[in-house]
């Protein structure tokens, strides 16, 4: 158990940014932190370090049903989508005439550690790509746009398994077909990348049902440490060059003396989440449901709930208070029972609507009173009750906000 969420005063509904470490998670850290040796010193202290860093291989490798020579560690989410963006690029600039683009298609609900690189290469005119629309209906990628935006050119697909801001789960393994066939089509070879941040612990995870080439596990998100980790399917077909050089760490693929106690708190993590995960996704998308089904009871049509009828990550609800006279950070500063997001957390500093929102189809009016609130594991009825509660006051009595409810929680209110 996480156990820092339940110090806190405030109900956390912030999971799809960050999580809390496990409590085994920081267990296993703390006690891995004793192998400080070099995992490459050719000594048994270093030899020992090496044993800690294979042993959460193997833990991340059962998570995602592949071999643990198929793992490899990296800092986080930002630097194994980088590198396989870079990788694709490269691997098309040694097969290609130097004076044609490489292509990438991609959605246009990625997160930004995909679309900002992708937009600065193709600005220094590197490269080419097809950012493919999704529907306004399902929040689904339009499966029709990226048949399309297939091409000769086309050397890496990537698309994410699940939105961070309106929880969709989207149909890699059918992406992952049609670049294949095109792959065929056009005599080349398609790489196929999902970024499954938001997906591993939530979902069942499974490369080989995927079909991709290229898994993203971001630890931070599963109740793990800030680092991550890039899954490649172990193919002579699946090219994979080093994104930084100097050693031999990862197998020749990524030099830097490895994060012993931080990879080990990543396996653990991938523990966790392969034993719990029936249980975890269940009691998650009850405590979900359930807050969705309050909020309907006591606002009605004040209230807007998108993408219901898709197949959704048990934890993530994306809420419109379209009703309600200001905008969702208005909103929020008026709440102080729980936290929540108007976004993905990378961009909730940012001024405007999310971007994600308004490429699902949604009016700016409505995307601008969006609210995501993401449950953990620890989330429960009890909760959500407080948390409606407090919303019910907002939405009602709009300035009064949180003080009115500590009145009406301390007895009769008048005056109102």
């Amino acid at each position: 158990m996480a156990w820092y969420i339940e110090e806190q005063e405030c109900t956390y509904l912030d999971y799809n940014a960050t999580t809390p470490l496990d409590k085994f998670v920081e267990d296993t850290i703390v006690n891995s932190i004793k192998f400080w040796a070099n995992p490459s010193s050719n000594n048994s202290l270093g030899r020992k370090a090496k044993e800690v860093i294979e042993a959460a291989r193997e833990r991340v490798a059962s998570l995602l049903n592949v071999s643990a020579k198929e793992v490899f560690f990296t800092s986080g989410g930002t630097e194994s989508n980088h590198w396989v963006i870079y990788n694709a690029v490269e691997h098309f600039k040694e097969s290609h005439d130097h004076e044609l683009k490489p292509h990438v298609v991609t959605s246009s609900i990625e997160h930004p550690s995909i679309l900002e690189l992708l937009r600065s290469l193709q600005t220094k005119g590197e490269i080419e790509y097809t950012a493919v629309g999704v529907s306004a209906e399902t929040g689904i990628v339009e499966l029709n746009e990226v048949e399309d935006a297939l091409c000769e050119r086309t050397v890496l697909v990537s698309v994410m398994l699940a939105n961070n801001e309106t929880g969709v789960i989207q149909p890699v393994a059918k992406i992952a077909d049609i670049a294949r066939q095109a792959s065929e089509r056009f005599n080349s070879r398609i790489l196929v990348h999902t970024d499954a941040a938001q997906a591993i612990g939530k979902i069942e995870v499974d490369m080989k049902v995927l079909k991709t080439d290229f898994i993203t596990v971001v630890g931070h998100k599963v109740y793990g440490p800030r680092i991550g980790a890039l899954v490649i399917r172990n193919e002579k077909t699946v090219p994979l060059q080093a994104l930084f050089r100097g050693g031999f760490q990862e197998n020749g693929k990524r030099a830097g003396t490895e994060n012993t106690a931080m990879i080990a708190g990543l396996g653990a993590a991938c523990q966790i989440a392969s034993e719990r995960l029936s249980a975890n996704m269940r009691q998650m998308r009850h405590v979900r449901d359930y807050f969705e089904e309050q909020l309907r009871s006591i606002l009605g049509d004040a209230v807007r709930i998108h993408f219901t009828k898709s197949e959704r990550i048990p934890n993530t609800s994306s809420v419109s208070f379209i009703k309600y006279p200001g905008n969702a950070v208005d909103f929020l500063s008026k709440c102080k029972s729980f936290t929540a997001s108007t976004g993905a957390a990378c961009h909730a500093g940012t001024n405007g609507s999310s971007t994600v929102l308004l490429a699902c189809g949604l009016s700016e009016e409505v995307a601008c009173r969006t609210v995501r609130f993401s449950f953990g594991r620890e989330s429960s009825e009890e909760q959500v009750d407080r948390v409606i509660n407090e919303i019910k006051s907002v939405c009602f009595f709009g300035k009064y906000g949180s003080s009115l409810l500590k009145a009406i929680n301390k007895g009769p209110v008048s005056g109102f």
